[in-house]
């Protein structure tokens, strides 16, 4: 799946978190409005298991959507060039603004922040972290 769709995905899945948020609020409502009059038990097992399906229907969504979030982040991550920071097509191998491999980090890619240091450099200008020697 591309970004894009991946996209699209989350959004359309967003969407179906809102409807069931809405539905399972609806049905709650109805439950208090049926129950305040006390009446006799038993006279809900329907209305109970919408809320259980509904439940069940809004926790599957968002663990559908969470997924997707990441595989997006992971998608995204893997097309930014790690040089200048451009985010590429899902299937180039190479990036588009400077022409680095996509994927290859500079000796100078600092692992623990994911800043670009300046050659020579023996320790990340960001944060401190010391940088892998040169093979």
């Amino acid at each position: 799946m591309t970004r894009e769709e991946l996209k699209m995905s989350i959004e359309n899945t967003a969407q179906s978190i809102g409807e069931q948020s809405a539905a399972l609020q609806n049905a709650y409502a109805e439950l208090g409005r049926e129950l305040y009059p006390a009446l006799a038990e038993g006279e809900y097992i329907q209305l109970a298991e919408r809320i259980k399906t509904a439940e069940a229907n809004l926790y599957a969504l968002k663990s559908e959507q969470s997924a997707m979030e990441n595989e997006y982040r992971r998608l995204t991550e893997t097309a930014t060039c790690f040089y200048c920071k451009t985010i590429n097509a899902d299937d180039a191998a190479f990036c588009e603004e400077c022409g680095k491999r996509l994927g290859e980090k500079p000796r100078e890619y600092c692992e623990a922040c994911g800043t670009v240091n300046n050659p020579g450099q023996k320790f990340c200008g960001e944060c401190g972290a010391k940088l892998k020697d040169p093979a």
